[in-house]
């Protein structure tokens, strides 16, 4: 007897959601509020036109906002329809990785090869400081970083170089972007790269440009769901409009509520405006929270309700009234930083308790080390002079969050930690692709999939250590750029007069990289890397005998982990497919929820994520909302909207703290409440002061 899929899809849905779900044809809004089962309904809905309606698989797509967000969509439908697609099925990704894969098959429109490199933040401050000496500009006059903020934020809005120097650039900073801006892209075509916001603009260029091709995509994509549809920027809003105009088949699911990327790009209003772009369109609400308690939705509400532009919408809950918000009082951060590690303690060990442990093998007491001297004294120890020992599980501490504004006030907590014996996972911090080790041997990856790439060649021959320097690779690049010869023509022209060590170590370069590319199709990204390391002399740099060596070297292997779990097979499409994945590697891909530990990590980085308690610290006026959000309405609503995502992630338990002062960045400020603290309904707040004297 055959499941009734139809039943089982619809299945613990409320009359929101299933609506949602069986809405075939034509635009679909979906509302939703936060803890809502949005994403159960978005798989649900994508289960339901497979198995309901005889959609093929292969003409959905469904585009989300994180890495996360993606393999979790995968990972459902395939769970629900008891079946693992592959490649016959849905197209599920980031607007970015969905755009790089069509990218790698239009790029001859462009005049760009199928094997680009996708460069990085860093990769695009090198490329732009090229930039700058090519057109005079000088670093210490303008940041690099500026500039590139600049360009991507105009990227994000569609505007080519041609059109920021005509309409958008008016002073010294801006006309300085705008003739950098032109310079910068020349490099990045000659160096056959793209910027992670080429990989949207350029998509839509060639759609634009080429509505044939456009068609095509149409005609194969003809039902398509977009979730975190408030976060899209105009470039993305586009995208979308441009791959939906044919059958008008897009379901797009957000919550305006939760826009807090303005500062990149993202534009709400879209959300906003969908009813009008697509006047046939059906508007549902999920306004039923089913994450958090009573207490909790109602502070977010109380939130909102000063908000000046939203959708209208009432966030609702069915579960217990819960525990009161505890606002807490506290003398500067690292006080805390203290106050918030031993309440961790203590409700992990409550937790503990009510496992049936015993709590006193849980929990020692040590004094802090500067008051050590004080131990054998007479007198009886204040309490602010201890720190509670964690001698729990990992595990235990999977429940709970900190959250903060910027990572500026990691450090506090993070020392917190360290002196408790808690561990914790800290999200956002040194990136593993961004360890030097591992830029140098992506490096030379990149250069042996895309020879053309100047920024590779250079960070992959100045980590060899032959006796190569700056000067001599400065000298290829002028040749290279002179003659209009490739790099490794370069390397090896007689014309740059270079001998003795230095020739030895170009000549090894350049046999090693012509000795890989021979090699690679009968190669593994694993085994490619290894050659990389052991004969490009890495290893032995690294086998110095220090801890430092010792931990790089196991990045490394760690990185070959990563790529065979990542890159099945060999050759070209193998390494392709594991750089391309290195290049969008996310914030939030570095949280790991089975890992345990504390987590700290900004409100942005935790939008999407919920747990058990939550403690929001610094919540300050200059801090929380922040300082340069002040005196700009649109920027403080978006600081309004980032502390209603702060609230909503937790499902029991809400910490709000704020100090008397709080030093940062060397210097004291002040402290002052929160003015979202203000807006909390008084009978759902328990307030408290903790004075450690």
């Amino acid at each position: 007897m055959k499941p009734n899929y139809k039943q089982n899809l619809l299945d613990g849905l409320n009359k929101d959601q299933a609506q949602a779900v069986q809405i075939v044809d034509g635009p679909v809004l979906v509302l939703a509020g936060a803890g809502s089962g949005k994403t159960r309904t978005l798989v649900s809905r994508l289960a339901y036109l497979i198995v309901e309606h005889k959609i093929d698989p292969v003409s959905i797509l469904a585009v989300t906002f994180t890495n996360k967000g993606a393999q979790e969509m995968r990972n459902r439908v395939s769970s629900l329809l008891g079946k693992n697609f592959g490649t016959t099925g849905p197209l599920i990704g980031t607007f970015h990785a969905v755009s790089c894969r069509f990218l790698r098959q239009e790029a001859k429109a462009l005049g760009y090869p199928i094997h680009f490199s996708i460069y990085d933040e860093d990769d695009q401050k090198s490329l732009i400081k090229e930039a700058m000496r090519d057109v005079g500009i000088s670093t210490k006059s303008v940041q690099p970083g500026a500039i590139v903020n600049a360009i991507s934020r105009a990227k994000a809005e569609l505007i080519l170089p041609t059109e920021y120097g005509a309409e958008v650039a008016y002073d010294y900073f801006t006309e300085n972007v705008a003739r950098v801006y032109t310079r910068y892209q020349e490099l990045l075509r000659i160096n056959k790269a793209f910027d992670f916001d080429d990989l949207i603009i350029n998509m839509v260029k060639i759609w634009q440009d080429s509505p044939s091709i456009l068609e095509r995509y149409q005609k194969h994509f003809r039902y398509i769901l977009i979730d975190e549809y408030q976060d899209v920027n105009k470039a993305q809003y586009i995208w979308t409009k441009l791959l939906a105009a044919k059958y008008k088949n897009l379901c797009v699911v957000g919550d305006d509520w939760q826009s807090i990327y303005g500062w990149r790009g993202a534009d709400f209003g879209n959300i906003l405006r969908f009813a009008e772009d697509y006047s046939e369109a059906k508007v549902i609400k999920l306004e039923q929270n089913y994450r958090s308690t009573k207490v909790i939705v109602a502070a977010s509400n109380a939130v909102m309700a000063k908000a000046e532009l939203k959708a209208d919408k009432t966030l609702w809950t069915n579960n217990i009234l819960g525990d009161l918000i505890k606002v807490v009082e506290v003398e500067d951060e690292v006080a805390e930083a203290r106050f918030v590690v031993e309440e961790v303690i203590k409700l992990a060990e409550l937790a503990t308790v009510n496992n049936k442990s015993n709590i006193s093998k849980r929990l020692e007491i040590e004094i802090i080390p500067e008051y050590e001297d004080r131990l054998y004294s007479s007198e009886k120890l204040p309490d602010y002079m201890i720190v509670k020992r964690y001698q729990g599980s990992r595990e235990a501490l999977r429940r709970f969050v900190v959250l903060y504004r910027t990572n500026a006030q990691s450090r506090a907590l993070e020392e917190a930690c360290l002196r408790a014996g808690l561990p914790y996972q800290l999200v956002g911090a040194i990136r593993f692709y961004e360890r030097r080790e591992i830029k140098d041997v992506l490096a030379y990856l990149r250069f042996i999939l895309n020879p053309d790439d100047r920024i590779s060649f250079e960070r992959a021959i100045l980590s060899s250590p032959r006796g190569v320097g700056l000067g001599t690779v400065e000298a290829i690049l002028s040749l290279a750029k002179e003659k209009k010869i490739s790099l490794l023509e370069a390397v090896a022209s007689e014309e740059l007069g270079i001998s003795g060590s230095r020739y030895e170590g170009l000549t090894f370069f350049i046999s090693l990289i012509r000795r890989l590319i021979k090699d690679l199709p009968k190669l593994q990204v694993s085994e490619l890397i290894d050659e990389v390391v052991l004969r490009g002399g890495m290893h032995d740099r690294l086998s110095d005998g220090s801890k430092e060596g010792s931990a790089r070297l196991e990045n490394i292997e760690e990185l070959k982990t990563v790529a065979n779990s990542r890159a099945s097979g060999q050759g070209k499409v193998a390494l392709e497919k594991f750089l391309t994945d290195v290049s969008l590697w996310q914030d939030q891909d570095s949280f790991d929820d089975e890992k345990g530990g504390l987590t700290l990590m900004t409100v942005h980085a935790a939008k999407g994520l919920e747990f058990a308690t939550v403690f929001i610290v610094g919540f300050e006026e200059g801090f929380f909302p922040h300082t340069s959000s002040l005196d700009n309405p649109k920027e403080l609503e978006e600081e309004r909207r980032l502390a209603y995502v702060a609230l909503t992630r937790a499902k029991e338990k809400v910490y709000c703290l704020h100090t008397t002062s709080r030093r940062i960045f060397g210097k004291v400020y002040p402290g002052l409440p929160s003015r979202f603290i203000g807006e909390l309904p008084e009978e759902y707040i328990d307030v408290s002061i903790v004075n450690p004297f």
